[in-house]
């Protein structure tokens, strides 16, 4: 369960992958439906130091268990990719709420850990540690972001989606300068992962880049129209 060799490699769509994108929308149904109750602020305490004790325990026991096997290497295990990103900000965001930062954490915690769990760069399959990892990370995600827009009340004007790219595009260059330096690939902004993923259909070079931008300014804006369809009418800001 813990090794660090590949000894049953994930496949794509098999019975492990499907039953755990089943749990997800069992989840999220259930998760919207009491969130979006009026009277869910009677158990915030709960959802709050349970979101965080799931992004806490999935990123330190990433790092302890990568230095305890061998692999760890700076090309791979720092916590640069875009939902190592979104747990360290969700993480931030529950114990102080802070509007600038939520814009961002909003836009990059819906689809991206979706389109993860859809088509995974994951190797290590059931019942190894990696793979409950990267599920219950990546589930916790999207649905803390949703209880975080309910449980602070903030709301998502139209101007939040132009703030949020050009975040993500000031941390992208950031992040190019660890890939120059350790030779990794975080955010795969040097291309898609070798595993099939939703990032596969961008091609290479330049037009990948530019794939990116485009993707991201289309999520960014169906994330936009779905978080205010979660945000009382009223409250609504354009």
């Amino acid at each position: 369960m813990f090794s660090g060799e590949v000894q049953q490699r994930f496949i794509l769509f098999s019975t492990e992958h499907i039953v755990m994108l089943i749990l997800f929308i069992v989840l999220t149904i259930a998760g919207l439906k009491f969130f979006l109750r009026d009277d869910f602020v009677k158990s915030t305490p709960f959802w709050t130091l349970l979101f965080a004790g799931i992004f806490i325990i999935s990123e330190l026991s990433y790092q302890i268990w990568a230095l305890s096997v061998g692999v760890w290497r700076s090309s791979n295990f720092l916590p640069l990719q875009l939902c190592s990103f979104s747990t360290f900000f969700g993480l931030f965001l529950l114990f102080k709420p802070n509007r600038p930062i939520f814009y961002f954490y909003f836009y990059i915690a819906i689809f991206p850990p979706i389109f993860a769990l859809l088509t995974p760069d994951l190797a290590y399959a059931f019942p190894h540690y990696f793979y409950w990892k990267f599920f219950i990370q990546h589930m916790a995600i999207p649905l803390s972001a949703v209880f975080l827009l309910r449980r602070d009340g903030y709301t998502l004007p139209k101007s939040s989606i132009i703030y949020a790219l050009a975040l993500l595009n000031l941390c992208a260059l950031g992040i190019w300068g660890a890939n120059t330096l350790t030779g990794g690939n975080y955010f795969f902004l040097n291309g898609p992962p070798a595993s099939d993923t939703a990032l596969s259909i961008f091609g290479e070079g330049v037009f990948y880049i530019l794939g990116l931008e485009l993707a991201a300014l289309v999520v960014f804006i169906i994330t936009w129209w779905l978080g205010n369809k979660m945000i009382r009418p009223a409250r609504i800001q354009n």
